[in-house]
């Protein structure tokens, strides 16, 4: 006799809670953006600037002699901010800014806010005067 029915299907066991966790963790991280050209163009000067200065201190930190020409470039480097610079720069890079229709949409949500709050709060001390008055002048007579 031969069988002729359908050969089992075999399922997959369910995923356990450290698969289903790395499976998210996979897909909460977002993917690098590609940066703008106009970026680009911005960070291309800094570079020119730091990088030179960086190799020249590298390089110069080589020599015994010339240590406090290093100390003094540090020094500079902290006066001037250099690694703040850097580093908010580094940081300005990974900022993720918002598409136009975002960014249109927020900024009529703040005026509207701002105007309906501001017309509030005139309405309110235009209220407060005017009673203020009527007190104030009933008490006189």
């Amino acid at each position: 006799m031969v069988d002729t029915s359908k050969p089992k299907r075999r399922l997959r066991p369910p995923k356990t809670v450290r698969e289903k966790a790395a499976a998210s963790k996979q897909a909460s991280v977002p993917k690098p953006k590609k940066r703008n050209k106009i970026f680009k163009k911005l960070t291309w000067p800094l570079k020119k600037i730091v990088k030179p200065i960086v190799k020249a201190a590298k390089f110069l930190n080589k020599f015994r002699v010339i240590r406090w020409l290093v100390k003094f470039i540090k020094l500079l480097a902290k006066i001037l901010f250099i690694s703040y610079l850097i580093s908010s720069w580094q940081e300005l890079k990974n900022v993720t800014w918002p598409k136009w229709q975002q960014s249109r949409r927020l900024t009529f949500a703040v005026l509207a806010f701002a105007i309906f709050f501001g017309a509030a709060v005139a309405t309110l001390d235009y209220g407060l005067s005017h009673l203020f008055r009527i007190i104030l002048l009933s008490k006189k007579n």
